[in-house]
């Protein structure tokens, strides 16, 4: 080949590659745009939702409302203020994240709509009909805040709100409530689960972290690391067996559940265990009990692995009683007593893109959400960087990355791994990690690089948005949650 030939082919190669790049950028520019369109005279249906749920519910409300006219359910950041002026009615399925804070895909036009209300003093919004519905958990003192923060700016706009905010309680978990939250979301993967093997990862007692791994008992699911699976856990067969003798009652005492005739102990199995009145029907009452409320944990592995695992940290009462999630699936639970849990989509954390490197964040049970991502980035055959620091408190009891994912570690040959120990010399959190590396954190991001944190949102998930923000700059930050490059699985 002459010279002249190898110029023109890497011409060649040149101009095919950037038509290559021009139709990728136009592409998801076009993506973009098809996930913006809202149809004139749609009815908008617009979620914020940091786990899922709320997207859940949107879509159920959205299949409910479709009958009637179309319906368009979009990301709340992905609504422009200008969409909202031309639209006649819309209803707004939003959570709260942290201490009453957006969740991350609402967090953009939440700061638009007050930005506009700060700079206009007429009804921008004045043609608009709403309503609101708010989840959230009464456990948590900013219980449904963003929902709150939302019906104010929205009324401030000029917007007329056609019904009281609604907010919906998942820690009460009242049959009415929990059944809306069951339509929303068997309607998607309800499945039929046993837990096989329980296995305890670290040494330390009182604070124990197992490696739960469950089977399904029909066809495995799909899911995408990042996503999370909602527990409803049973109660332990003993207090059962006490509450029973409490109140007289036979196991199998047939009840009447929807009209289908179902023993008593398998009625009990899912509902809190209050006290029968003195008088009164009995059944009745045992009907109305409180479902126990669901658990949501990080899904710690993939499908390809053909089973579900979970790193679950054994929670205690004050009583010294395991927790009614956890204790059910580290202690009670065995491959003799199916239960029921919903894979939840949970598209905030999801990376589509393997061939980028990636920063991993978290402490204690924080373990699930990195081991999923490590395992796509396994059996994607995936040779980015992978840079994750971990906390935990005790070197010497809390050695636990091994356990989790040393099958695969060899396989990851840029892999780096950093641990904070809170017990150890010297005494780190993994925010001191980020402060340190700063400059190569920095150097990730200019790279591509997506960032994922998971653990606790209390202490650790505050303290590392914290830092990143101080590290990276605040519009920066928010530039990589606009870009779906920043995702933080976070409880």
């Amino acid at each position: 080949m002459t010279d002249n030939q190898r110029l023109l082919l890497a011409i060649a190669l040149c101009l095919v590659y950037c038509a290559w790049v021009g139709f990728m950028i136009f592409s998801h520019y076009a993506r973009q745009r098809d996930r913006r369109h809202v149809a004139s005279g749609a009815f908008i249906v617009a979620y914020a939702s940091q786990t899922g749920t709320a997207k859940q519910w949107a879509e159920y409300q959205a299949d409910l409302l479709g009958a009637e006219r179309p319906v368009k359910v979009i990301a709340l950041n992905d609504l422009a203020i200008d969409t909202l002026r031309k639209a006649r009615d819309a209803l707004f399925v939003v959570s709260t994240y942290g201490d009453g804070e957006p969740p991350d895909n609402g967090r953009r036009f939440y700061r638009a709509l007050q930005q506009h209300n700060k700079q206009h003093n007429s009804a921008l919004l004045q043609p608009l009909s709403y309503r609101i519905i708010a989840l959230g958990d009464s456990q948590y003192p900013a219980f449904c805040a963003f929902g709150e923060q939302l019906d104010d700016a929205l009324q401030q706009s000029g917007a007329t709100a056609i019904a009281a905010l609604k907010k919906v309680d998942r820690a009460q978990s009242q049959p009415s409530s929990s059944e809306t939250f069951e339509r929303a979301e068997s309607a998607l993967r309800a499945n039929t689960w046993r837990v096989t093997t329980q296995q305890q990862i670290n040494r330390a007692d009182r604070r124990e972290l197992f490696m739960v791994t469950l089977n399904a008992v029909q066809a495995l699911p799909t899911w995408q690391a990042g996503d999370i699976l909602d527990v409803r856990p049973h109660n332990d067969g003993a207090a059962m067996a006490e509450w029973l003798q409490k109140h007289d009652l036979s196991p199998d005492t047939i009840i009447a559940v929807k009209g289908t005739p179902t023993p008593l102990a398998q009625v009990l199995q899912t509902r809190q265990l209050t006290d029968l009145p003195a008088s009164g029907n009995a059944e009745q009452h045992i009907l109305r009990m409180p479902l126990l409320p669901l658990r949501s944990y990080s899904i710690a592995s993939v499908p390809e692995e053909g089973q579900l695992k979970l790193i679950v940290r054994k929670q205690y009462h004050p009583d010294g009683t395991p927790g009614i999630g956890s204790g059910w699936l580290t202690t009670y639970a065995g491959d003799k007593e199916p239960f029921c849990a919903y894979v939840k989509d949970n598209p905030l954390c999801h990376i589509a893109q393997h061939d980028v490197p990636l920063v991993l964040i978290g402490a204690g049970s924080g373990l699930a959400g990195i081991r999923a991502q490590l395992a796509k980035r396994y059996y994607t055959n995936s040779n980015a960087d992978i840079w994750l620091i971990y906390g935990e408190q005790s070197p010497q009891l809390d050695n636990v990355i091994p356990a989790a994912i040393d099958v695969w570690q060899a396989k990851f040959a840029r892999l780096n791994i950093q641990h904070a120990y809170s017990r150890g010399e010297p005494r780190q959190y993994v925010q001191d990690i980020v402060v340190a590396a700063a400059e190569e954190l920095q150097n990730f991001i200019d790279r591509g690089a997506h960032i994922y944190v998971c653990g606790s949102h209390q202490g650790m998930g505050q303290a590392v948005h914290q830092t990143l923000t101080e590290v990276l700059g605040d519009d920066a930050l928010m530039q990589l949650i606009d870009e779906q490059r920043y995702h933080r699985d976070t409880y």
